[in-house]
């Protein structure tokens, strides 16, 4: 299969930037990959109120909203003391956020772009990528070969360039997630639940079909001290925790562990490839952004990608560079003021290094 432009990754980056591409040039052929066929739990399961223009824009919101994804109207956060808080959307122009089912809200997406004309490959994981003389040629595990003259990342956390371009990538912290996902038909509240601890935060949030997941954030040298890969372990930390140990308290199955510290690549785009979402930058879940960032940059990757292929101009590729540059730089600031804003364990490594951090430093090796 021969293609203008190949992305890989259908989660939001990745299909919001082949809907785009098909909207705006419909000229251009577009095969959107994805490894999985989207059957398994996904992480990131509240969208904000700022996602709901680029839904629109997108022309997906009234599908969205008709999916029967749960409203939420608010976060409630133990932060800076012991007595929660609450921060209601209600008083948020764009309305209410949304507990997710990630993989049913991906394949949404994903299944728009195809009705655009996009080629979309399901359980077709990525094995090999490698120029050619005119583009890229793409192997797929299945077999199947993929001629591209432009490649789109859009892997998360895999952020495949950093092997087939040699990317290096920035990273400020080593944030990790162990979580589980969970029946529960407690109607426990259902706003998204933060709670500080000394080493680092617990969250909880409602999902669709009466689920919900619970999650411990600290650093990855952090969470090997406390065995959170240890169901044991994992629920007597739970079990410490006065608010979210009590809405979660029938949490079990099986810890999913995520890498989600804070990283970007050193740059996001290149003569005939982009990354975008958390392939490009990844913010810790803590802003409440991830899935909002990941359509933003979808989106304007493919304002990057159709300039350069059908003028020549590649004036936006460097544009969209110096966008992820400064949106993280811009995060940093934001993130370093909000962990302020817990000082009582101030000698914990886990917040000292958040409250004291003043720049990024480089990964030491870069991925081939």
């Amino acid at each position: 299969m021969r293609v203008d432009v190949a992305i890989i990754g259908a989660g939001p980056a990745g299909s919001a930037c082949a809907i785009a591409l098909r909207r705006r040039m419909p000229s251009l052929s577009v095969a959107l990959i994805e490894a999985s066929h989207f059957d398994t739990p996904r992480a990131g399961e509240t969208l904000s109120p700022a996602a709901r223009p680029l839904l629109e824009h997108l022309g997906v919101f009234d599908t969205f909203r008709a999916a029967g994804h749960a409203e939420v109207h608010g976060t409630t956060a133990s932060w800076g003391d012991a007595s929660p808080h609450d921060n209601d959307y209600i008083f948020h122009a764009r309305g209410p956020g949304w507990h997710l089912d990630r993989a049913r809200f991906d394949a949404m997406l994903a299944e728009h772009s195809a009705t655009l004309g996009a080629t979309l490959l399901l359980g077709s994981a990525v094995s090999e990528a490698n120029r050619s003389d005119d583009g890229w040629l793409i192997d797929l595990a299945n077999g199947r070969t993929i001629a591209a003259r432009f490649l789109a990342d859009a892997t998360g956390n895999a952020a495949i360039v950093r092997r087939f371009c040699g990317a290096r990538n920035v990273v400020v912290d080593h944030l990790v997630s162990f979580g589980r996902f969970f029946d529960d038909d407690t109607n426990a509240d259902p706003r998204t639940i933060v709670e500080a601890f000394a080493d680092g935060w617990w969250y909880t949030a409602a999902l669709p079909g009466k689920r919900r997941f619970v999650a411990c954030m600290t650093d990855s040298n952090v969470a090997r001290r406390l065995h959170l890969r240890d169901a044991e372990c994992w629920t007597r930390l739970l079990e410490t925790m006065p608010i979210t140990g009590g809405i979660a308290r029938h949490a079990s199955g099986p810890i999913v562990a995520r890498a989600c510290g804070s990283q970007r690549l050193e740059s996001a785009a290149g003569s005939d490839w982009i990354a975008a979402g958390d392939a490009a930058s990844r913010f810790d879940p803590l802003s409440s952004q991830g899935i909002t960032k990941a359509l933003r940059s979808g989106v304007f990757a493919s304002y990057a990608i159709g300039d350069q292929l059908t003028t020549g101009d590649n004036s936006g590729l460097r544009r969209y560079d110096r966008f992820i540059h400064s949106e993280f730089i811009h995060y940093l600031r934001t993130r370093k003021e909000v962990y302020r804003g817990e000082q009582r364990w101030p000698q914990n490594q886990f917040w000292s290094e958040r409250c004291s951090v003043e720049s990024v430093h480089s990964q030491s090796t870069i991925a081939t």
